[in-house]
């Protein structure tokens, strides 16, 4: 019999697989309205956007949005997950932002007709801007704090800090109801999620979904080429990262770190990061990424 496969929300591939579909949207407006602190009226007919992935989206430089999907008021929200912290990651949610907000727009149309944009990114692992379990960024006069305007909203999860907070007993009220949600998503294996489930009748049934999901043989692979991306990932801290750029110019990269730098570089092909930022990640050069895309 094959291995049981432990099914973690923070894998990109999963957390759309499971609250990216038409079946499941009862439970991802539950988990709006705890982000967003909006009411059951306000996320009842929201629409998915962007489902299918195609070849073209793969190399395409605008990027892959993990769930996007627009509320009935005409908001459009892309929630991101997001496996470790890095330096370039703001700039990257906010490139995101941009596209949405422009994306629909015609040339003659009103700037009226542009509609609010939220970026709402999970964090696994790293989130180094504050200590907070969520944070949210507007735009902002910066002595009176006055809003100019609400069309931008960009919100950071910390998945470890509600951790943290779930360990002190931190779980009243609607804060509670996300933390618990934000726990769940983070959690590692199934007796931890189970337990967390018991929390809230919405976490029970995405929890009976988990334990039922069967995914195909091609599903799978998806979903393990993305852990083992994260894990690749999350081992190359950014002084290493730097480091190793400067060495693989100077020096050659010796033959195993080559093999290992070419493996890194086809799973990121296959996830849709640019070549550009290919090459800069894996110290291989454009060329070499460029060949390995044409395969």
């Amino acid at each position: 019999m094959e291995d049981e496969l432990q099914i973690t929300l923070t894998n990109d591939y999963a957390f759309k697989r499971l609250l990216g579909s038409e079946e499941n949207k009862p439970l991802l407006q539950d988990f709006l309205e705890c982000i967003l602190d909006l009411t059951p009226q306000q996320v009842l007919d929201l629409e998915f956007m962007d489902k299918e992935l195609t070849k073209e989206e793969f190399s395409d430089k605008t990027g892959i949005l993990d769930v996007k999907l627009k509320l009935t008021d005409g908001t459009v929200i892309d929630i991101e997950i997001q496996a470790s912290w890095n330096a370039s990651f703001v700039k990257r949610t906010l490139f995101y932002w941009a596209k949405m907000y422009t994306s629909d727009f015609k040339a003659g149309e009103s700037y009226d007709k542009l509609h609010r944009c939220i970026a709402i990114n999970i964090i696994a692992d790293g989130f180094r801007l504050n200590d907070a379990i969520h944070s949210e960024y507007l735009l902002q006069e910066k002595t009176a704090h006055t809003v100019l305007t609400d069309v931008l909203e960009v919100h950071f999860l910390d998945l470890p800090a509600a951790k943290k907070a779930k360990g002190e007993g931190k779980t009243a009220g609607k804060r509670g109801q996300l933390i618990n949600w934000l726990c769940f998503i983070g959690a590692t294996d199934k007796e931890e999620r189970a337990m967390i489930a018991t929390m809230s009748p919405v976490l029970q049934m995405l929890n009976e979904k988990i334990d039922v999901l069967t995914l195909s043989p091609i599903e799978r692979k998806l979903y393990e080429s993305r852990m083992k991306l994260k894990s690749d990932i999350t081992t190359i801290s950014e002084t290493q990262f730097s480091a190793g750029v400067e060495r693989g110019k100077s020096l050659g990269l010796a033959e195993g770190s080559r093999q290992k730098a070419f493996e890194t570089a086809r799973n990121l092909l296959v996830i849709g990061l640019s070549i550009e930022n290919i090459a800069k990640a894996t110290g291989l050069t454009v060329q070499e990424v460029e060949t390995l895309h044409s395969c």
